[in-house]
């Protein structure tokens, strides 16, 4: 939920991630928790007062569908990207593969990460390697990931290897205009099982 995701890029990747709960709400025994990274300010007028921030807007093991459509629309994106940040704070939630469970993890983002807060800063390299230090974590709990770079083009291809590089080399680009293939990947994935 970062500033840049603003616009279409939202729209439709929220669009992809309501769709997939609702598959999630149709399918007995499939667990759906979606969360949202940004930063947080909290005091406008003292520098440094930004703060990274996890939202867990929606878990099916807890929360009605109807959630979704009351909170999602209220949800918009700000800030900048501290993925890594985020992900290490996930680590402890975050529900690892078993003998009879299979976990996914699914990302959706538009850039590197990045953060700067008073005395701190997350930048290039050290973010970089951080970041995929802790999807590392999750691929250790057995979970599999699945990261989408969501834009017009692929941009720099700087980019992309920075992001292969932090998310794995089955990391894919995914234009706008096929957002909603995420959905249909999942779904028939959901539906395997």
């Amino acid at each position: 939920a970062s500033g840049s995701m603003g616009g279409d890029k939202w729209n439709k990747s929220m669009t992809s991630v309501v769709a997939i709960c609702k598959a999630a709400s149709m399918i007995e025994n499939l667990d759906v928790v979606v969360s949202f990274r940004s930063t947080h300010t909290s005091n406008r007028r003292s520098y440094g007062s930004e703060h990274p921030l996890v939202l867990v807007g929606y878990d099916s093991r807890v929360d009605k569908f109807n959630k979704v459509k009351k909170m999602f629309p209220s949800i918009y994106p700000g800030g900048t990207t501290p993925e890594g940040l985020c992900f290490e704070a996930l680590l402890k939630d975050i529900v690892p593969t078993s003998n009879d469970r299979d976990s996914y993890f699914l990302n959706l983002s538009d850039g590197m990460p990045m953060f700067s807060g008073k005395d701190f800063s997350y930048y290039n390299e050290n973010a970089i390697n951080h970041t995929k230090a802790q999807v590392n974590e999750f691929r250790k709990m057995g979970i599999k990931v699945l990261s989408y770079f969501v834009g017009d083009s692929y941009g720099s291809d700087g980019y992309m290897k920075d992001f292969k590089r932090m998310y794995g080399s089955d990391a894919e680009f995914i234009n706008l205009k096929n957002v909603t293939q995420i959905s249909k990947t999942m779904n028939s994935k959901f539906l395997e099982k």
